[in-house]
């Protein structure tokens, strides 16, 4: 701890000086607080003081003083402000006993004790002027057999010299040895007592330090480098540090008054400094570090993915690793010598600058550029859309993907660097075909002519909106070649009437639902986005089957028939009763399922709810020799058609599991490209299905919130900032335009807010 003219006493004193401060409990009789505001006097010191010497006061409103007055002086108006409660002042030479005077703007308060002085304590010369650590200085003036510490400047801690260490100590001298960490300044003597008296010299104390005639200069050094630095008062160093703070091990010569040390492989430019036990850091050498140049790489252009390059130069050995664009991750050298580094070109590498990362932590760059598919001619040079095309040239086998104007890219698996055969896509138009590569670059081929197709195809959708279990109406050209439709791969009904075509949607059609035309000179597709039906009907029986009286034999619907229909759908029996009839459901094993169906007189059909242990016990159950779910039963009435009936959410799960919020914590499944939320249409639904983790949720705050990946920043009006008890336990928010905008370019959505469990997240 510094114990700089021990300061630390002089402030137990003023502690002991002010009352001490309780906290009473319930007891508003007792005021102990030590400074009651305004302007208070509370204590004033060292009494007797030395003049020259420091006379303190401490108390409330000190900062109000404006003037002291000590009998014999003028009044002194120089006060050292230290706070609120303490001032200094310097006390004169022609200073008398007496009662001191504060002087503030209300009033003027007075010392109740008397003002004494102590024997004039003075320091006359200090000598020599300019001293090294660990020597002699010698202190003249009077009195000086009264000090007990001889208080140094110092950078951190002090280590003062006292009356103990003195080598001489009389009324007129005081001879000591100067500590190591004493630095230059003004040297103060003391007393040492509680409240000490101090004095200051008028002139400062220069202290030796190591010292060069001018810093070396390292330009161009290299780690491994061995330096030697002469100058003067050396053996004062304790220490070297390189510019990172990096401490080096030396030697010091001092019979060439010099330190050496050698330069570490990750030297950095900068100020080499040497550090005596004082701290004060000297400049001795500036250093700035080799660095490669006269680049050149072997191959520069052309290079491929796993390609060995060699980039040879000066002061190669300071390279430890390379940067390449496109890749995260630097990858070391196979081979460093002084002149060249070898390195092996990354697969996902893009042409760029190169970054050479140097021991030094410096870097310098080299341009590179990767081989790059080329097209040169295509085979036919004219194509129909639908159709093959041939594209010739060199490079070929690094795409990964082509895309024509007007259509979509799609990925391609080449065979050959001399050429690539890809099918034309149906919408594709006339111009530049994009070759993206491995590596994620892309380059443009030569204008490609493509016509209309040669086989059947759609040159327009006439239907407005396209709904699943509705009929599609196109505009067909080449209808004359037409000679199957399928939609998702299932054959359909169409017809074909001039240059019109009628498709067939299936109840089971969504969005990317594919048609395909076959024609019987090829064959192209389509993709679009179907509407799903959100009631499903579909007739799994039909015929003439009387029941008789408990006696018709059974009619055997088969499993096939329920797969896929969700709990909660409907059985409907189109019937024609002529009695009192029932309808009985069996499993294949004539166990009965279900209650028995009774069918009113006058009834053309019944409904049967197909429950979700209904469904699980005729579809798991077997008879050992057919795929029989159920078996129709009864009496008095004819069935002449079954069907299966069910709602068909149009909700698609974006995510499900169980996920805690905890106390605002993030879920991110739906974010940073987790997602692709560029293919959700404006106005759709976003659903959150969570449950609350609170005891009492209509009472206990717990939240939704949502946020875009970018700073979990909110999302665009009219997301609210958060969602409170959500009762429901559903949160629902209609994506507009500006949010799927914003969640796009924003990193994707992140879920949070505190005490609730997510369960599933929908889009509807």
């Amino acid at each position: 701890m510094k114990k700089f003219m021990k300061l630390s006493g002089f402030l137990a004193l003023a502690m002991a000086l002010a009352t001490p401060v309780f906290t009473a409990c319930d007891n508003d009789d007792y005021d102990t607080q030590q400074y009651k505001g305004g302007v208070n006097l509370n204590s004033f010191g060292p009494s007797p003081v030395a003049r020259g010497g420091e006379l303190r006061f401490l108390g409330s409103g000190m900062d109000q003083i404006v003037k002291v007055s000590i009998p014999g002086c003028d009044d002194i108006t120089e006060i050292t402000r230290v706070s609120a409660e303490e001032i200094r002042v310097t006390v004169p030479q022609t200073a008398e006993p007496g009662h001191v005077k504060l002087h503030y703007a209300g009033g003027v308060l007075e010392t109740k004790t008397m003002l004494t002085y102590s024997e004039p304590i003075s320091i006359e010369s200090i000598s020599p002027a300019r001293v090294r650590p660990g020597t002699s200085l010698t202190i003249e003036g009077e009195y000086l057999n009264l000090i007990n510490e001889v208080c140094f400047p110092f950078l951190e801690d002090s280590v003062n010299v006292y009356a103990a260490d003195f080598a001489v100590h009389e009324r007129k001298q005081i001879v000591l040895t100067v500590p190591e960490e004493a630095v230059s300044g003004i040297i103060i003597i003391s007393d040492a007592k509680e409240v000490p008296n101090t004095i200051k010299a008028e002139a400062e104390t220069e202290i030796v330090l190591p010292a060069v005639e001018s810093p070396l200069d390292l330009s161009g050094a290299k780690g491994g480098d061995a330096v030697t630095v002469k100058g003067t008062d050396f053996d004062l160093v304790r220490s070297v540090l390189m510019p990172d703070g990096g401490e080096l091990e030396f030697s010091y010569s001092a019979e060439e008054s010099a330190i050496s040390f050698v330069l570490p492989d990750n030297a950095t430019d900068g100020a080499i400094v040497a550090v005596p036990a004082s701290g004060v850091k000297v400049a001795v050498a500036n250093i700035g570090i080799a660095v490669p140049t006269e680049l050149v790489a072997n191959p520069a252009e052309g290079i491929r993915g796993g390609q060995e390059i060699v980039i040879s130069g000066v002061n190669m050995e300071q390279v430890v690793s390379v940067l390449f664009p496109n890749v995260a991750e630097a990858v070391e050298p196979a081979e460093v010598t002084a002149t060249a580094v070898k390195v092996a070109f990354p697969e996902m590498a893009q042409s760029g600058n190169a970054v050479l990362n140097l021991k030094s932590g410096k870097t310098v760059e080299i341009a590179l550029s990767t081989a790059k598919a080329e097209v040169t001619g295509f085979e036919p040079a004219e194509v129909a859309a639908a159709a093959t095309v041939k594209m010739l040239g060199r490079n070929l086998d690094l795409v990964v993907a082509v895309a024509f104007p007007g259509a979509e890219s799609f990925e391609v698996t080449p065979v050959s660097a001399a050429e690539l055969s890809v099918e034309v896509p149906a919408t594709a138009q006339s111009g530049a075909v994009v070759l993206t590569m491995a590596n994620g670059e892309s380059v443009e081929t030569p204008a490609l002519t493509v016509n209309a197709p040669e086989c059947a195809n759609i040159v327009a959708v006439e239907t407005e909106e396209l709904l699943a279990g509705e009929i599609m109406v196109v505009q067909l050209a080449n209808a004359d070649k037409l000679t199957a439709v399928e939609v998702n791969g299932q054959a359909v009904q169409y017809i074909v009437n001039g240059d019109k075509l009628y498709i067939n949607l299936p109840t089971s059609c969504g969005k990317g639902t594919v048609v395909r035309l076959l024609s019987s000179n090829g064959e192209i597709s389509y993709t679009y986005d179907v509407t799903p039906a959100t009631h499903v009907e579909n007739v799994i029986w039909t015929g003439m089957f009387d029941l008789g009286n408990w006696d018709g034999g059974g009619l055997r619907i088969d499993k096939s028939a329920l797969e896929g229909v969700p709990a909660g759908g409907k059985l409907v029996f189109y019937l024609a009763p002529y009695a009192d009839a029932q309808v009985q459901l069996n499993d294949a094993n004539w166990g009965q399922q279900g209650d028995i169906i009774d069918v009113p007189a006058d009834a053309s059909k019944v409904e049967f709810e197909l429950s979700a242990d209904f469904l699980n016990a005729v579809l798991t159950t077997e008879d050992g020799w057919s795929e029989t779910a159920i078996i129709v039963n009864g009496h008095s009435a004819v069935i002449s058609k079954i069907a299966v009936e069910y709602e068909q959410s149009l909700e698609t799960t974006i995510w499900s599991g169980s996920w805690s919020s905890g106390n605002w914590s993030g879920n991110q499944d739906l974010a940073w490209g987790a997602f692709d939320w560029s293919t959700v249409k404006a106005g759709s639904m976003l659903r959150l299905y969570v449950t609350p983790d609170v005891a009492n949720p209509a009472d206990d705050w717990w939240c939704v919130a949502l946020r875009h990946g970018d700073g979990w920043n909110a999302l665009p009006a009219p997301t609210p900032d958060q969602w409170g008890q959500p009762v429901s336990g559903v949160v629902e928010l209609v994506l507009t335009r500006e949010i799927l905008d914003d969640l796009i370019a924003s990193g994707g959505l992140v879920i949070t807010g505190a005490d609730y469990t997510l369960t599933k997240v929908t889009i509807e």
